[in-house]
């Protein structure tokens, strides 16, 4: 029962067909025995039964055409049918296309984020190393500089050490003033002649040029120590000044290799939004031109000195300006806002 209504509702036309069909034989079949006239006398039967021959002659032409229709019907029918199937079929071959071209799109997107959290991470990275090289620098210069303050305590301290020791000198001179001058009263008290008076003043003169004699030794002693204590001086500005210029100059490596990894970035970065041309091939480069603003927002490219043609010139313009913005540098001062780099993509 089930098939058979399948088959109703697959061909609707032919089961109109077949029952008209079936309406036609039996109205046939009514109108041939139950309302025919009786025969008359004088008709013979060779008469009716050619009557009703041909009454079913009619009625196999009408069947013969209702049989090609419903052929014709079921033709169309099984036509429809494979359009439909065609038509599934495309539909399910554009539904596996859309749904294999999703999950490369997911694929991709997933692999952009890998990407992205990989710089992401590259950068933490390079700012952590930013940061240790700065403590140790800044520890660096706070042993300098506590060592610069331990030399100038030492020279403070000798310093101190010279004029107290001058003071003492000073003093020493004065108690042999002192003691000089008492010699003298005594010898004058005691010098009652000329004889007396005339070695005193020889006494006299020859301490005086010992006097003078221990002046200019102590003399030649002081500058001797201004001459040591200068050099001294001198020793210590050339260590901080060599010291000074040490720091410089690990600053600017630090710099010079930051400055690399920030170009090496800008590059990575523009040759990830690269799209390779037909006419590409390896080996190609271009020197890069790019102006921008705080931020690593691209105002301008210009692209010159190129090794492929006018269509990879424009691709890299393009991949630079996709890019935006660049990369921060690592540090504040590599910033500007006119920068050159090559090109040259893997």
């Amino acid at each position: 029962m089930r098939d058979l209504l399948r088959e109703i509702a697959r061909y609707p036309m032919a089961m109109v067909y077949a029952v008209l069909v079936h309406l036609a034989l039996a109205l046939v079949l009514f109108f041939s025995l139950e309302w025919s006239p009786a025969p008359l006398p004088s008709q013979p039967k060779a008469n009716i039964v050619q009557a009703v021959a041909v009454d079913e002659k009619q009625v196999q032409a009408e069947l013969s055409k209702l049989k090609k229709a419903e052929a014709l019907e079921k033709k169309k029918a099984e036509a429809q049918q494979k359009a439909d199937e065609l038509r599934k079929k495309r539909l399910e071959r554009k539904a596996r296309e859309a749904e294999k071209k999703r999950r490369l799109e997911e694929q991709r997107l997933a692999e952009a984020k890998k990407a992205r959290q990989k710089e992401i991470a590259r950068k933490r990275e390079l700012e952590q190393q930013r940061k240790a090289e700065e403590k140790r620098l800044a520890s660096e210069k706070a042993r300098k500089q506590k060592e610069v303050a331990r030399l100038a305590a030492e020279k403070a301290k000798l310093e101190k050490k010279r004029k107290a020791e001058e003071q003492r000198l000073a003093a020493l001179a004065k108690q042999r003033k002192a003691e000089e001058a008492e010699r003298k009263r005594r010898a004058a008290a005691e010098a009652k002649r000329k004889a007396e008076e005339a070695k005193r003043k020889a006494a006299e003169a020859k301490r005086k040029a010992a006097e003078a004699k221990r002046k200019a030794a102590e003399a030649k002693r002081k500058a001797e120590e201004a001459r040591k204590r200068r050099e001294r001086e001198a020793a210590m500005r050339a260590e901080i000044a060599a010291e000074q210029a040490r720091l410089d100059a690990a600053e600017q490596r630090r710099l010079d290799s930051l400055r690399n990894r920030y170009m090496a970035a800008i590059a990575a970065k523009v040759e990830r939004n690269w799209i390779r041309p037909p006419s590409a091939r390896p080996g190609l480069s271009c020197e890069v031109r790019v102006r921008q603003i705080p931020g690593g927002e691209v105002i301008d490219v210009q692209v010159s000195h190129c090794t492929g043609d006018e269509t990879f010139r424009r691709s890299v313009e393009t991949a630079v300006r996709k890019a935006s913005p660049l990369p921060t540098p690592p540090d504040p001062r590599l910033f500007d806002r006119e920068i050159i780099f090559d090109f040259k993509p893997h």
